[in-house]
């Protein structure tokens, strides 16, 4: 954005597009807080009263004659009455370009007009070239696919297909017979027909197939190809006549068979399904499926020499010629139009029409358009990539795109907008006012470069050369005079058409900073400027400001009521009225929005809008009058959190079509203008936003008065502050919008995030077909020996087939170590892709549907066994009609991920007869081990008897044994997890075949011994001793199985004691006396473990902590847990840092008024990334083997939730590790 006007100084600043950002969160309106103050002027002092000036005694202004040649001189006084010499030059007028012929002369229409080129200035063009990534920048032909992706012919560079984001070339490396392509067709099948100079090619979508003059094709050079209504393929030759292919056999017609001549250039269809093949010099001849009628020049054509045929609505053909201009051919008569007519050229390479009717030529010297009445042609001097325009294709959503020789491709958006700059005759490049006076001129203010008036054929530019006060226009206006009022940065101009008239503040006026002009009813004139406002009456002169009532100097903006009164908005100080008695000063505490007021305008309604630096006022009617009474008002307010594209609003334009067009630092927003009734906050809707991010010329506007405003075409003109773009010309009728929502397709699927040529997996694939996706997707054809390696790296991927265009294999089914799937789509969006929003969803993976997203893939990851179904739809948020901008239906992907082999069927097969193999000796031993487990018991409550008599004599013992029943707690509480019920259920059912595992295992392993023992007493031999080898692994077998189901065992009873959880009450507890307790409970403990360590423990407890909530079994918990684990880090570090490092534990507390914190602190080798947002997780650890279950922490994590607490673990790696807990005191 460029502001012009500042409040601070006596000249301009220019603000920064990042000093102006500011987004406050808002409601949609605002009661005012305090009655308005009206001030009335008879009231005030004497020495507050306005400033009146009589004109009588005031030098007369300066009256300068518009030179009429170079050099003239003048004299005048300036305001110290000295003589000053001025030598002036005539205004510069400079015409808008125009159509000419070949020798550079105007062309002009019958009434002696010149044709203008375009709209007069810079059109809406996009070029796309080989730096894009097209094939060649000479495009000798393009079509659209069915799916609605272009593909471009080249003049030597093969075949290039875009699908609105990247290009794909196709060559003689691909397949394609030949890089020079004439002629692209697209037949009912979908598959392409390319016609080059060596021949024919058929693109199926998976390989090229190759017709030449070696395989029956009649003549290599095929120039143009059409299908007719049975499905068969014409072609037009360079020599062999036209030739029709009904997909077994050629058959030609030359002139022999009645052809007008054997070179066919060109080949259409009419709506009744006839025929046309133009030639190089027989004119064109029409096939009914009989025979030849032949019509040429005698016959009324324009020209021998027929390049293209176009069809319209009404049925009519177009022949373009070579040289001779277009004819119009409705099966009877011709009319014909050349450059005489407004036709760019006479030599027309291509025709197309387009979805409103008008019919597109591209010729040797631009494109034109016609509308059934006249032309208007597009040039490289208007935005056209190369003036030689050889095809023409319009794409969905209504755009061209010209394939031109030499320049690429040109997608052309339409004539919505449209940009004029000093090329074009304006005086400078920033527009800051801007006015369409009576007689429907257009007259521009710039910054630096005068005033230009703007006849609708070119600019004539008034500045200090021909007497203007300043060079830069602040304002424009209009009296009812005629007379042209100009605010400047040095006074005020008139401009009368005969001389130029500047008055300064030795005429009497206060600022010669003039922001703002208005004539009221009573025919006076109001200046705002930098210094206040003044009247200006014909014997006198009056002064406004801050004394009088106004709530700031600096005046940018004046606005007339019908019953005369004014409205005057003040960028330094607010917003005022003034009925020529009092002036009622409106300000934030009002309720406006910001006191920086920029703009104010009134609509039809007589609604007010002030547009500020911070967001956008609508005062309605009813409110108006309600603020004029002295009452509360409700401003509603409008900013970026209302869908504005920014809150700095430097324009206001209420439009004759019922919408409002808003000029912000970030482009134009228009929106219905409210109809807004009661007192709530008014809405905007259908809110569309022009601007770079949506694909428009135009970004920050200026902030003059009518710096952007609707003539009376309802054409918006905006000034703005890009040397690029600098006025514009916004034709929102003209705007092309999208009228079907988009098709979605997939591009690719990777595996593992590589790119597969799906055809190379399969040994059934033609050999061609796997080059031709080879070289596509990987750039070269694969060796023999890097074949084979993809080969057997995806050796257990299958799929059923593999789709045409873009390869996408149908009926994936991925083994489970390919489970990481990447995949791309798009859509037939080919001009603004970046507007196309995508949601996805993988039915069996995902929770929900993915976020609206931009980017254009989709990535899954670690994928479990079975079906998946991968959904993925769009919507286009730029201009649409009807449902078009509505989501599309969702497209569907569906695939396989194989279990890995431990979890198939037949794994589970030889699981169950492992165990079975194991029930036999189990039940041998059963009653044994029963007997031995009894009298075990026994054993054991007799030792238990005798320790407790031996405690009650012994403290030490005592003491011991306490210690012993600390660790024992410790052990059990760290494995805790609140897993709910479910886990309970699922702990449950695998505990009792765990029992029967770790039983039956002890049982074959004593069953195992017994067998030993036998063999002992046996002879010794080979087969003895091969037992005694199978023995042996099968006891480490088991021995392994035991060890390991006891482990499992331990983590069950974990599982089942969390699910069964704490069943105390909350209830006021001391934080600070669990914390002392406990924590010297976990330090002894870890004392008296294997392993100890030297601690320094601190305690920093905030004095004076209120009693909390607390169930304090379950929290006794967390202490121990935590600090279990600090101690077991830092054991950890000891052993890597040496007797350096000094371990040291810190627990603190203190109030943070709603809530409690407490953090454990130690000084261990920290937590790594990667590690730490696992940390919660049930059954992660980090410990070694088998120290630790994985449930200390998610145990913690659960206790502190149930106390509605919060846990965040804070850490440096190597240094320290903090556990933040937060906990409510009520």
């Amino acid at each position: 954005m460029k502001q012009f006007i500042r409040y601070f100084g006596i000249s301009i600043l220019l603000f920064s597009c990042s000093g102006k950002k500011f987004s406050p969160e808002i409601p949609a309106s605002v009661i005012a807080i305090s009655q308005p103050k009206a001030v009335v002027l008879d009231a005030l002092a004497d020495s507050l009263q306005p400033e009146i000036i009589s004109r009588k005694n005031l030098p007369g202004p300066r009256i300068i004659p518009i030179p009429q040649r170079e050099g003239e001189t003048i004299r005048y006084q300036d305001e110290t009455g000295s003589t000053v010499l001025m030598t002036l030059s005539p205004p510069k007028t400079k015409e808008l370009l125009v159509l000419s012929d070949p020798n550079g002369q105007a062309l002009s229409d019958r009434t002696g007009k010149s044709f203008l080129l375009g709209e007069g200035g810079i059109s809406q063009f996009k070029s796309y070239t080989t730096d894009d990534g097209l094939a060649l920048d000479g495009v000798n032909c393009a079509i659209l696919d069915r799916r609605g992706h272009l593909w471009f012919g080249t003049n030597g560079g093969g075949l290039s297909r875009y699908d609105g984001n990247n290009f794909t070339n196709f060559t003689n490396a691909h397949g394609l017979v030949n890089n020079t392509v004439r002629s692209i067709w697209e037949d009912k099948d979908g598959m392409l027909w390319i016609g080059t100079l060596s021949g024919l090619s058929l693109f199926d979508g998976h390989k090229f197939t190759n017709y030449t003059t070696s395989n029956g094709l009649p003549h290599q050079v095929i120039f143009d190809i059409t299908e007719d209504n049975n499905g068969h393929i014409w072609m037009g030759t360079g020599g062999g006549g036209v030739v029709r292919f009904d997909r077994e056999k050629f058959t030609a017609y030359t002139t022999a068979d009645g052809l007008a001549d054997d070179v066919v250039v060109a080949v259409g269809k009419d709506a009744k399904g006839r025929l046309y093949f133009g030639t190089n010099g027989g004119g064109f001849s029409i096939f009914d499926g009989s025979g030849f009628s032949n019509f040429n020049q005698t016959k009324g054509l324009a020209g021998d020499r027929v390049r293209s045929f176009g069809s319209d609505a009404s049925g009519s053909m177009w022949i373009g010629t070579i040289g001779s201009g277009v004819s119009r051919f409705d099966g009877t008569s011709f009319q014909n139009f050349t450059i005489e007519d407004g036709l760019a050229d006479n030599i027309v390479r291509s025709i197309q029409e387009d979805r409103s009717g008008n019919i597109w030529f591209g010729t040797e010297h631009g494109v034109s358009r016609f509308d059934g009445k006249n032309f208007i042609s597009y040039t490289k001097d208007q935005g056209l990539s190369a003036n030689a325009v050889l095809d023409i294709v319009m794409d969905d959503s209504g755009k061209l795109w010209f394939g031109t020789d030499g320049g690429g491709v040109s997608r052309f958006d339409g004539s919505s907008f449209t940009s004029f700059t000093v090329n074009q005759g304006l005086g400078a490049n920033i527009v800051l006012s801007s006015l369409e006076d009576s007689k429907g001129n257009l007259w521009f203010g710039t910054f630096g470069g005068g005033v230009s008036k703007f006849d609708r054929q070119g600019f004539t530019t008034y500045s200090l050369d021909q007497g203007l006060a300043g060079d830069i226009v602040y304002s424009l206006m209009e009296d009812a005079d005629g007379v042209i009022w100009i605010g400047t940065s040095g006074g005020l101009s008139q401009i009368d058409g005969k001389n130029i008239t500047t008055f300064t503040s030795a005429q009497g006026i206060l600022s010669t900073e003039i922001y703002s002009i208005l004539q009221d009813q009573k025919g006076r004139v109001w200046l705002g400027g930098d210094l206040g406002l003044s009247l200006i009456e014909k014997n006198q002169i009056t002064h406004f400001g801050p004394n009088q009532g106004l709530p700031g100097s600096v005046i940018l903006s004046l606005q007339a009521e019908k019953d005369g009164s004014i409205w005057i908005g003040a960028v330094d100080g607010g917003l005022a009225h003034f009925d020529g008695k009092r002036i009622l000063p409106i300000t934030t505490v009002e309720g406006l929005v910001d006191n920086g007021v920029i703009q104010i305008k009134l609509d039809q309604q007589e609604n007010l809008w002030i547009g500020t630096e911070h967001g956008l006022n609508l005062l309605t009617q009813t409110d108006k009058k309600e603020l004029l009474r002295g009452e509360l008002a409700n401003f509603h307010k409008f900013t970026t959190d209302h869908g504005l594209p920014d809150n700095v609003i430097l324009q206001v334009v209420p439009l004759k079509n019922g919408k409002v067009a808003v000029g912000t630092n970030l482009g134009i927003v228009y929106f219905d203008q409210p109809n807004h009734q009661g007192t709530g906050p008014a809405q905007l809707q259908n809110l569309e936003i022009f601007n770079s991010n949506t694909g428009f010329p135009v970004k920050d506007l200026t902030d003059g008065q009518f710096g952007m405003f609707e003539d009376q075409f309802g054409i918006l003109w905006a000034g703005t502050g890009s040397n690029k773009t600098a006025l514009v010309r916004f034709d929102y009728a003209a705007l092309v919008r999208n009228q079907e929502a988009p098709k979605v397709f997939l591009k690719q699927i990777r595996i593992n995030e590589e790119i597969v040529p799906w055809s190379t997996l399969s040994s059934e694939s033609p050999m061609d077909q796997v080059a031709f996706e080879e070289i596509s997707l990987l750039g070269k054809t694969l060796s023999d020996v890097e074949r084979t390696r993809l080969q057997d790296r995806f050796k257990d991927l299958s799929y059923e087939q593999v789709s045409p265009f873009f390869q996408i294999p149908d009926g994936l089914e991925l083994p489970y170590r390919h489970n990481h799937l990447n995949i791309d789509f798009g859509t037939n969006e080919l001009a603004k892709p970046f507007l196309v929003e995508y949601q996805y969803f993988l039915e069996g993976y995902d929770e929900e549907w993915s976020p609206v997203l931009k980017k254009t893939s989709a990535t899954f990851g670690n994928i479990q066994e079975g079906e998946y179904t991968f959904l993925v739809k769009a919507r286009f948020t730029g201009p649409s009609e009807a449902e078009a901008g509505e989501w599309t239906e969702p497209i569907a992907f569906t695939f396989t991920v194989l279990p890995p082999w431990y979890r198939t069927w037949w794994a589970f097969v030889i699981y169950s007869l492992l165990l079975l193999s194991l029930i036999y000796p189990v039940h041998q031993h059963q009653r044994n081990l029963t007997i031995k487990k009894e009298q075990e018991k026994a054993r054991e409550r007799e030792l238990q008897q005798a320790r407790e008599i031996e405690k009650a004599y012994s403290k030490l013992e005592v003491a011991h044994e306490n210690l012993k029943s600390t660790q024992a707690q410790l052990i059990q509480q760290e494995k805790l997890a609140s897993l709910g019920q479910l886990t309970a259920g699922i702990a449950h059912e695998i505990k009792n075949p765990l029992n029967f595992v770790n039983n039956f295992s002890g049982l074959s392993l004593e069953f195992i011994d017994e067998i030993e023992e036998e063999l002992d007493k046996m002879e010794a031999s080979d087969a003895v001793e091969n037992v005694r080898d199978l023995l042996t692994d099968v006891k480490t077998n088991l021995t392994k199985i035991k060890h390991h189901g006891g482990r499992a065992d331990g983590i069950v009873k974990s599982m089942l004691m969390h699910s069964r959880g704490g069943s105390g009450a909350m209830e006021p507890a001391d934080l600070n006396e669990v914390i002392k307790e406990y924590v010297n409970l976990s330090f002894h403990g870890m004392r008296a473990n294997k392993n100890p360590i030297n601690v320094e423990i601190q305690l920093e407890l905030g004095e004076s902590l209120p009693k909390i909530p607390l169930n304090s079994e379950d929290f006794s918990r967390v202490i121990l847990n935590l600090t279990k684990n600090a101690f077991d880090a830092m054991r950890e570090k000891v052993n890597q840092s040496g007797p350096d490092y000094k371990p040291k534990l810190t627990v603190r507390t203190r109030d943070l008024g709603e809530k409690i914190l407490l953090e454990v602190e130690d000084n261990g080798p920290g937590v790594p990334d990667d590690i730490k947002d696992k940390l919660l997780m049930p059954f992660f650890t980090t410990k070694k083997g088998t120290e630790g279950t994985g449930l200390g922490l998610s145990i913690t994590h659960d206790i502190i939730k149930a106390h509605r607490g919060t846990l965040e673990i804070k850490t440096e790696v190597g240094e320290w590790t903090v556990f933040h807990i937060e906990l409510p005191k009520g």
